[in-house]
């Protein structure tokens, strides 16, 4: 979904820039450019920070493997080139 139509600015672009650090609108409008145009995005785009509406679907809970398979290395593979 769209955030911002006028920047093509994603639901996605907003939760990836809130993973890595942003912490107000301030700071999503200097990363993305969000609400740096129109500004109709700028309610939705808050809602996605940290206390807002959204702010459990911005940031996903990390998950652990409960075990690690093991892949074995498959033996290199000659090409020749067939005239």
């Amino acid at each position: 979904m769209y955030i911002c139509v006028c920047n093509a600015i994603s639901e996605r672009h907003v939760q990836e820039a809130i993973a890595q650090g942003a912490k107000d609108l301030s700071d999503l409008q200097a990363q993305l450019g969000v609400a740096t145009c129109c500004g109709q995005c700028a309610e939705t785009a808050t809602d996605y920070l940290p206390g807002g509406q959204y702010a459990a679907d911005a940031m996903p809970p990390a998950v652990e493997p409960d075990h690690v398979v093991q892949v074995p290395m498959l033996a290199s593979t000659e090409i020749r080139r067939v005239a």
